[in-house]
């Protein structure tokens, strides 16, 4: 009787490649979440989408004496499968007049490229440079062209259509809340 085990193919290997990294990632998430639930900062609230621990949801407070003050910002993070070694794609479900969110709303910060992503960056500290990024625009030539230009040409001008979008999505917001109860 032959006790040798055929050899593995290439696509059954790259399955159990595959299920590794997927726990990897897996385990490595919960115990963000375990950290951010503790370490929060004031103003950020955290839930998963449907129990999938790569789908996360943000709620964030816009900070005071920003434009942002007073909103409520929703925020998608969608961690791939080969998390942490690849960034996750960050994007606010509410809309935001910022040089760095896109007309899609993807959120584009240089520790979130490829090229300078690390997995030493955490959750927590993705969450901290957001809040920091609605204090600090750090304008890239990734977000978006329009306001961009307005950020860096008429300053006034970008700090009161910021306002107007917060105070317009907050009370529409505040009114689909009203309309739920």
């Amino acid at each position: 009787m032959n006790d040798e085990k055929e050899p593995l193919e290439s696509e059954e290997l790259e399955e159990i490649e595959m299920r590794v990294i997927q726990g990897y990632s897996y385990d490595r998430l919960q115990s963000e979440l375990r950290v951010v639930e503790r370490e929060s900062p004031e103003g950020i609230a955290i839930t998963i989408k449907d129990d999938d621990i790569f789908r996360w949801r943000v709620k964030l407070q816009g900070p005071k004496d920003t434009p942002y003050e007073g909103g409520t910002f929703a925020l998608k993070l969608y961690f791939p499968s080969g998390y942490p070694e690849s960034p996750p794609l960050i994007s606010f479900k509410t809309k935001i007049f910022h040089p760095n969110v896109d007309s899609f709303g993807i959120v584009h910060m240089d520790i979130l490229l490829p090229s300078i992503w690390s997995p030493d960056i955490t959750v927590l500290s993705m969450l901290k440079s957001i809040q920091d990024l609605l204090v600090y625009p750090k304008p890239t030539e990734y977000g978006d062209p329009q306001v961009l230009s307005i950020f860096q040409k008429e300053t006034q001008r970008f700090v009161e259509e910021a306002k107007q979008w917060t105070e317009k999505t907050h009370s529409s917001e505040t009114h689909r809340e009203l309309r739920i109860l």
